[in-house]
């Protein structure tokens, strides 16, 4: 990847290697060619945590995957360039295994995404029951400080904010001024550790991304640069969604496009 100012690349684009996801990946780069764009990055959940956890969500097949990236090249190389990268499910105890896969497959980049809060994904109802939500927060906050420490390769912390996506609807106030001690500390790794902060359109809220605006703000004030886009797309028809907002909020702070 490369840092540049200038037309964004969606860098969070699931296909059908995803378990929940149905679009062909070919659907894609066809589309990213009839709008003109010069790249395209995709991910695949692998989500090792939820294997951990005993959750039995299947796990994205690597070989068939890298095949179709390959073949795709392949194909249309010559009118867009194509990335081949992973959504990696934080978990302490599977730091070793992704290590091993990203030595294995060398992907072009790697998401570093947290998912489960009490080995609950929080996507499942199960997750908020008999549980406050300030407390469901706090824990996520807990392992996503974790994970931008994690022992593997990695470039891009994935959907901060992840829990208020599911959150009950008058309980999804994950700001800034609720939670600046977590998410200042948060940040200032990102940033000493040189990763990049990812704007997720995928929110299912009145906030039309993550992180919201404000920690945004704050990344930028404390000397945050660096940020990717993705539109965490599971369909053709979200891909490149809200691009042009990306572009406003990005020029607004002075951040700096990687793609």
């Amino acid at each position: 990847m490369e840092i540049k100012n200038g037309h964004l690349t969606d860098l969070h684009v699931h296909s059908s290697f995803s378990y929940d996801c149905e679009e062909a990946t070919e659907n894609y780069i066809r589309k990213a060619i009839e709008r003109g764009d010069e790249r395209i990055g995709f991910v695949q959940h692998y989500d090792y945590d939820c294997f951990l956890a005993g959750d039995k969500t299947p796990l994205c097949e690597l070989d068939a995957y890298k095949s179709e990236i390959d073949r795709l090249k392949n194909v249309y190389g010559e009118k867009i360039k194509i990335f081949f990268g992973i959504e990696f499910g934080f978990d302490e105890r599977a730091e070793s295994r992704y290590d091993e896969l990203a030595d294995k497959y060398k992907f072009d980049y790697v998401i570093n995404s947290v998912h489960l809060v009490g080995g609950k994904d929080c996507y499942l109802k199960e997750c908020w029951k008999n549980r406050p939500t300030d407390d469901i927060y706090k824990e996520y906050l807990e392992k996503v400080y974790k994970s931008v420490n994690a022992n593997y390769p990695w470039q891009i912390v994935g959907h901060l904010g992840y829990p208020a996506r599911y959150a009950p609807k008058n309980e999804r106030d994950f700001s800034f001024e609720k939670y600046s001690c977590e998410l200042t500390d948060i940040l200032k790794e990102i940033i000493a550790n040189g990763k990049f902060l990812e704007i997720n359109f995928s929110t299912k809220s009145e906030k039309p991304f993550m992180p919201s605006e404000d920690i945004l703000k704050k990344y930028a004030n404390i000397g945050g640069k660096f940020v990717t886009f993705g539109s965490d797309a599971h369909s053709v028809a979200r891909y490149c969604e809200n691009v042009s907002e990306v572009e406003k909020i990005i020029k607004k702070y002075g951040l700096i496009f990687v793609g």
